[in-house]
């Protein structure tokens, strides 16, 4: 992997890190929830690629987009998103 490659990596794993308060060690091998080398040679400098991938990481929804921007959200469980819509 090249430096870019493993930046976004690192920037996921920090990032749902941070949203859980917890130690990056302590969160499961980022390849178990995706193909690494699959989102590392989608982030790209070149503006015309507007790509975003989504996917769950230790608990998180985790959206990336070419640019590297990196977005965490707990995932709801079935009971949650039920309750979310009682009225």
């Amino acid at each position: 992997m090249g430096r870019v490659d493993k930046d976004i990596c690192v920037t996921v794993s920090e990032t749902v890190s941070d949203a859980l308060d917890e130690p990056v060690d302590a969160l499961p091998p980022l390849f178990d929830a995706i193909d690494t080398d699959g989102l590392a040679s989608m982030v790209t400098n070149d503006r015309s690629h507007d790509v975003t991938v989504t996917f769950s990481y230790a608990g998180m929804r985790v959206l990336v987009r070419s640019d590297s921007t990196v977005y965490v959200d707990p995932l709801r469980t079935a009971r949650s998103d039920s309750l979310d819509n009682c009225v």
